[in-house]
């Protein structure tokens, strides 16, 4: 099975990744039984039913760290995955080649991933601010970090209607780690700062967070 790695966190809270290589209906084999198969069907391509699936299958994968109870996975008004029992979150993301997933039992959570490819660089103005031009320096990794590092903020937000130019700000965090990242949310009701951490697999920048502020 092409389950990357799982890695735990904190005490509460793993990541998983996989490299999407079965094919759709190898995917719903592995499955719980409890999934409903039809759901699958809203994606008709090929290629997005593979995607969806294989970040269904981590998802239960590490599910059972916490419990081995039939949970069903439904969507909030935002379209946010989540489970029907309260105090378990999730966060959820593919490309062609990966899906990864991020749970935790405590904690809001947020991950993204992207292939890097000079796209990111072609629709920078769309997403960067001067600033954040100014530090990606018009370099594909970076300014694809960067707009990781956006999708990531948009999920924590969680309430959509967000402007990733206007509303969320990236840049270097203070201190010493070089994986991090400091992340502002900022509407006309709400800021709040993230730190998001961020690394490098397989030609992919991969981001997340994790909100311990509470």
């Amino acid at each position: 099975m092409p389950l990357l790695h799982t890695r735990e966190l904190d005490a509460h809270t793993l990541i998983g990744v996989w490299s999407l290589e079965e094919r759709p209906e190898e995917l719903l084999r592995t499955l719980p039984s409890h999934f409903n198969p039809e759901e699958a069907l809203v994606h008709t391509h090929p290629r997005r039913q593979r995607e969806w699936l294989a970040s269904r299958v981590l998802v239960y994968q590490l599910l059972r760290h916490f419990t081995e109870a039939p949970l069903s996975l439904l969507r909030d008004v935002s379209g946010r995955p989540v489970f029907e029992q309260k105090g378990l979150h999730l966060s959820i993301t593919h490309s062609p080649h990966l899906a990864a997933v991020i749970l935790s039992n405590k904690f809001e959570v947020g991950i993204d991933i992207e292939l890097i490819s000079p796209k990111a660089l072609r629709v920078a103005d769309k997403f960067l601010t001067a600033r954040e031009r100014a530090l990606t320096a018009d370099d594909e990794q970076q300014t694809c970090l960067y707009w990781s590092a956006k999708e990531t903020l948009y999920k924590m937000y969680s309430k959509k209607q967000l402007v990733f130019k206007e509303n969320l700000f990236v840049e270097p965090a203070d201190g010493s780690e070089n994986n991090l990242l400091q992340g502002r949310v900022v509407t006309d009701k709400f800021s709040k700062l993230y730190q998001i951490h961020h690394e490098q697999l397989l030609d992919h920048v991969l981001t997340y967070s994790i909100d311990r502020s509470f």
